[in-house]
């Protein structure tokens, strides 16, 4: 019976995954508190995962990739690119997955491609090469590069935490190198030669209101005589209540050469002609009565929103944006950043009516209008990624040594066994914070607390499934080597691995790795084998998602910002996932032997 609560639980939790009615992190805390509510697992036992040396290893890189962000090198490496690809297409992608792969494997993926994105289109003008082509080796570069080290991404931690609970001699720091850098160079090699004519080149549209398709929404009105608007404020006409009208910018009769951006206290005028931005269709039907008329049928391009004071910019939501979850209208954009949201676009599909009042994800693109001052402020925030507009907050690259040095030690003490993985990434937390390498009132918003919860809710599944209490892991472990043993470990692998990257594709890679580590621990001694090959294997699966722009975040963010559609994931990722699971059976083999299990 125990059994089937467990299968349960996984097969729902995959549904919620896939579906995401809910998010990740609450689907996994459900999980956790089913497990303690049934008895599965004690108090102690669920809650372990907020102490576990994964979870507070993942905890501090991210830290530590802030402070190599905030002291400018990873801009540096980013400056390499343009240097390194030269203008070959090929020499281009290969540049930037090697450096956004090099990135990877220090710190998280997610950061990494956040950091280089911004430089993609600097790069795509310079070279006048579409930016399109840049985007997807740029988040499947970081992906792989993960794959290269233990702290490259959060599942390598997790399967090697899994080797130590179950009392094999986890994976070492580099103990990933040689698999992570065939697959890597598998990676490379694919998207350089054959995966780039795969990404399809569609002609971008000649202005960003074209491109967000906001000349169906702009227009011109005028205040005709005997107005009820003449003399309100803004605020009190109550436009877009009334009418879902937003006035962008308004043209006096005095001054017809001259417009200005209004302010909520602007009093309007007989005569004023406004851009607004909106549902028109009421003002269409009744051209000629109301309290404003329409006095152009023609659409606005860039230039009737533009000025000297003012600017058009896309920016993309940032992986740790405190709006994430809240509407524009709820997170006070206007008011915390001095800019107006014009359209949204999400998963290629462009929302612009009442899309104010959607809730935010990772990944979305706003068109904004600002200041060329609020586009800035808007561009060091935390909250943005500035696709089109390159100004990053003031880096202190004078500690960039330092800051290298810290991440080197840190690196250095874990990969020798002088220190704990966990350990050495506290340590390099605490310089990190005394030297002000990264601030420590900034510290706490660089981790990803979302992946946090979601690692350390859904590790007490795993302790559930041990041998100990309800042996879900060992009775499938069973059921595996029952349906695949007779066929050799080779097929056991490939089993694991396939399995691995198809759930991956819909859940979170961290996720994967935790329901599936322990099973795979568990079918390798089934087996009479070291888990070294099973466990590897199910590392490079989770950080296989190359089929879905789902599948992880660093596809989420690129797929909003490259506009690109669902379909263009899999016809560039399908191939690319074929390759790694030749080379992934062929080369981990080699590096980690089937061996037996030494008799007890």
């Amino acid at each position: 019976m125990e059994h089937f609560l467990i299968l349960g639980l996984i097969g729902s939790a995959l549904v919620l995954f896939a579906l995401e009615v809910v998010r990740p992190d609450l689907v996994a805390l459900s999980v956790l508190l089913v497990l303690l509510l049934s008895g599965a697992v004690t108090i102690e036992e669920g809650l372990s995962g907020f102490s576990n040396p994964a979870v507070i290893t993942v905890l501090a890189m991210f830290i530590l990739s802030a402070g190599l962000i905030r002291t400018g090198v990873a801009d540096y490496l980013a400056g390499v690119i343009t240097r390194a690809g030269g203008g070959h297409p090929v020499l281009l992608t290969a540049a930037v997955m090697a450096i956004v792969g090099v990135m990877s494997a220090f710190m998280n993926n997610i950061g990494a491609v956040a950091i280089l994105l911004p430089s993609m289109y600097v790069v795509a003008r310079k070279l006048d090469y579409p930016v399109a082509k840049l985007l997807i080796p740029l988040s499947f570069g970081s992906l792989l590069g993960g794959l290269t080290t233990l702290i490259g991404t959060p599942p390598n931690l997790l399967c090697s935490m899994a080797l130590e609970e179950a009392g094999f001699r986890g994976f070492r720091m580099f103990d990933f190198v040689p698999t992570g850098l065939a697959v890597m160079t598998t990676g490379v090699l694919y998207l350089a030669f054959i995966g780039r004519f795969l990404i399809p080149t569609r002609k971008e549209a000649e202005s960003l209101t074209k491109r967000f398709h906001l000349q169906d929404y702009l227009t011109e009105v005028v205040i005709p005589e005997g107005s009820s608007l003449i003399g309100k404020s803004l605020a009190e006409a109550g436009l877009p209540k009334a009418l879902g009208l937003s006035v962008l910018r308004v043209r006096r009769k005095d001054a017809p050469n001259r417009s200005f951006v209004p302010s909520p206290s602007t009093v309007l005028q007989e005569g004023d002609r406004l851009i607004v931005e909106g549902n028109i269709e009421d003002l269409l039907k009744s051209k000629s009565g109301g309290p404003l008329r329409i006095v152009a049928e023609t659409k606005f391009e860039d230039s009737a929103l533009l000025g000297d004071d003012i600017e058009l910019a896309e920016v993309a939501v940032a992986p740790n944006a405190t709006l994430i979850g809240q509407s524009i209208n709820q997170g006070q954009l206007r008011r915390r950043y001095n800019v107006l949201a014009l359209a949204l676009r999400r998963r290629g599909r462009d929302l612009v009516e009442r899309f104010t009042y959607v809730p935010l994800r990772v990944g979305d693109v706003l068109l904004v209008q600002g200041s060329p001052e609020a586009i800035g402020e808007v561009a060091r925030s935390a909250d943005f990624l500035v696709a089109n507009r390159v100004e990053h907050e003031a880096r202190d690259s004078k500690k960039a040594p330092l800051a290298l040095g810290i991440m080197a030690l840190s690196v250095a003490t874990a990969a020798t066994g002088l220190l704990h993985i966990s350990v050495a990434g506290l340590l390099g937390v605490l310089l990190m914070a005394l030297t002000k390498c990264v601030r420590v009132q900034t510290m706490y918003h660089a981790v990803e607390w979302r992946v946090i919860f979601l690692i350390a809710c859904m590790m007490p599944l795993g302790i559930a499934m041990n041998d100990e209490h309800a042996g879900t892991a060992r009775w499938l472990a069973e059921h595996v080597v029952r349906w695949t043993g007779p066929h050799g470990p080779l097929v056991v692998m490939a089993s694991l691995f396939l399995f691995t990257t198809l759930i991956t594709e819909v859940m979170s890679n961290a996720a994967a790795a935790v329901l599936l580590a322990p099973i795979g621990v568990a079918i390798a001694v089934a087996l009479g084998l070291e888990p070294y090959p099973f466990l590897m294997a199910i590392a490079i699966g989770a950080s296989t998602t190359f089929l879905t722009p789902i599948g992880h975040q660093a596809n989420v963010l690129v797929y909003g910002v490259g506009n690109y559609r669902f379909t263009d994931f899999p016809r560039v990722g399908l191939l690319l996932n074929v390759l790694i699971f030749v080379v992934t059976m062929i080369v981990v083999p080699i590096v980690w032997p089937f061996v037996e299990l030494p008799v007890r």
